[in-house]
Formats: structure tokens, sequence, C-alpha cells
């Protein structure tokens, strides 16, 4: 078995190449960065640019399975609508949408079978609401007046191109509609504006190790999927070894987990001292939204079982003492 993963260098991609590569599979993937993770140094590696179209010629052809993380989103990307509006729109329609056109030719000029696309949650936006589990299949519903309206536009635009080749050219078409994965990461930020920032559950986790006190942001009572990158990769195999010709799932939990439960599981697994933790509840301060996905769909075509909010903590806590994140993330 080949498996084609485009954005391997990113978290997602790691993960999914550390996956591929456990199970024995032959793993080539493409990226920007000079150099890959030492671990998926197993990794066939090729440097790149999906808007180079003459790229393509250095790609192996005989692949089973490609896998495309690739893509700029508002918390990697060093500008923004604020910052320099011309580059951030004419990046998202460069690389989403064209880049992504470029790979999809490949794979349909290659004849590889199965093409799995990671696309945004952001084009839900509209339907987010508090105890509404959303399904797979909604009508689109972007917020045109949010902040990751390009980024939701392009993204959108990339997984309908990739239906249509499934459906022309008899390519079997997965898109997965990510929320933010949960993840130990080889950075602890991402950009705001093209500023470095802490991620929010990292910099909860950090309170959690280090304080006393742990703030719980807008309503506590708001309740949301959290989603564990296992969770992410369990679908991305389970769509490729399944009989279905195509099909468009939720990477969710379903389990409707409140913020205020959220930031008391970060404090009992990870704080030192968790009785002695005191809550702060900050109503004014703003929060995410709301996003919770109905999986019955997952479950009965696929077997899917995810990985729920307990679980992926410990999944956490685990991975960054083995990897000793505290410390090469500078926090001791």
């Amino acid at each position: 078995m080949k498996v084609l993963i485009f954005g391997v260098t990113g978290n997602s991609g790691r993960y999914t190449a550390k996956f591929y590569l456990n199970k024995g599979y032959e793993v080539f993937g493409v990226g920007r960065s000079s150099t890959i993770p030492k671990e998926i140094e197993g990794v066939n590696y090729i440097q790149g640019d999906i808007q180079d179209i003459h790229f393509y010629n250095s790609l192996p052809t005989d692949i089973d399975l490609v896998v495309n993380f690739a893509g700029i989103q508002p918390s990697i990307i060093t500008t923004s609508e604020n910052t320099d509006l011309d580059k951030t729109l004419r990046s998202y329609v460069d690389v989403n949408i064209s880049g992504v056109f470029n790979i999809l030719e490949f794979v349909r000029k290659s004849k590889i079978p199965t093409y799995i696309y990671t696309t945004t949650h952001r084009d839900y936006e509209l339907h987010w609401e508090n105890n509404k589990l959303l399904g797979n299949d909604l009508p689109l519903a972007i917020n045109y007046q949010g902040d990751h309206t390009m980024y939701a536009i392009s993204k959108t635009s990339a997984k309908m191109m990739g239906d249509y080749y499934g459906e022309c050219f008899g390519i079997r078409v997965f898109n997965l509609r990510l929320p933010m994965m949960f993840m130990v990461p080889d950075d602890p930020h991402y950009l705001v504006d093209g500023r470095e920032v802490i991620m929010p559950f990292l910099k909860i986790i950090k309170n959690a190790m280090f304080s006393n006190e742990l703030e719980i942001w807008g309503d506590p009572e708001m309740k949301r999927d959290y989603v564990h990158i296992d969770n992410l990769v369990s679908l991305i195999d389970l769509c490729s070894r399944s009989s279905l010709d195509r099909g468009t799932f939720n990477v969710g939990t379903g389990e409707a987990v409140t913020t205020e439960e959220f930031v008391k599981s970060i404090g009992h697994t990870f704080g030192r001292e968790p009785d002695k933790i005191n809550y702060k509840y900050c109503n004014s301060k703003r929060t995410y939204k709301c996003a919770i996905y109905d999986i019955e769909e997952q479950k009965r075509l696929l077997g899917y079982e995810p990985v729920l909010l307990k679980e992926m903590l410990e999944k956490l806590k685990k991975e960054m003492d083995e990897r000793e994140s505290v410390k090469s993330w500078g926090w001791v």
C-alpha cells in the first residue's frame, strides 16, 4: 500500500504519516519545509510547492491513496485581512483553490483511486447553535461577516472541485470536515494577524501546571466538540478501507462538552494539586463558538469510535511527558 500525503510536515500530516508508517505502508510526503520531523523520517519526502505545476513531475504516480492537508489558514499565515488584505485574499485563492486544483489534476492523470481532503467546519458557521447536533450534509452556511470568510470560501471551493472529480472521473473522494484538532504540536503557538500567540488550550494546560487559578471564559454552559487528532486519523483510515465510493463526514465526537467541564477536566488532569485550583468565571471574555457534530452516520457506515474528552486529555498528557514538551516549549 502506497500513501501520498500533501502537507505532511504540518501537525495533522505528521500524525497521519506516523500512523501509516507504523502500519508498514510506504509513505510519500509533500511539504514546503526543507526538513521533516525526526519521528517521520521514514517518509519518502519531496519538498515542493503545490502551486508549481512542474513540481508534480517529480512525484510517484503508482499511489493507492492521496491525503490532502495542504493549504493555508489564519492560524499559520503571516498576514491577515487586517494587516495585508490584498496579499491575504490572493494567498487563499492561489494555495487553497489553484494549488488544490493542481493536486486533483495530478490524481486524475495518475489514475489514483482514492483521494481524501480535509476541509473546514467554517462552512457550517451559521449553523452553530448550542445543543444543536450538526449532520454531515447540511446546506452551506458560511458567515460572510466573520474573520475566517475567505478561508472558508477557498476550502469549500476546493471541496466542491474534489466532488466534481469524483463524479466525473471515477475517483473515490472523501471530505472530512474539521473543527480544531487537539494534539501535541511541535510549536505551542499559532498566528493572530501574523503575531505568535500561545494556543488557548495549551495556555489553560500551562496555567493548570504552574498556577492555582484557571479562568472559564464566556458562557460556562456553552457546548462544543473537543476532537483529538486520533479521531481524524481514524476516519482517514476508515474511509480509505471502506466499500464506499464517496462521502463527506464531520470529524467530531458528539459528546457536547461544556466550557466549564473542559477547563475543569484540564485542571484535574494536568494540575499539580487539582483540588486546590480556583476556577474564576470570566463571562465577559470572548471564547470559541459552539459546534457539536452528529456522528451516527460515521458509526453506522464506517464503524467509527471516537476518542472522547477524558481519554483525549490523558493522551495529551502522556505524549507531552514522552516528548518532554514542557522543556522544549520553554515552560521550565
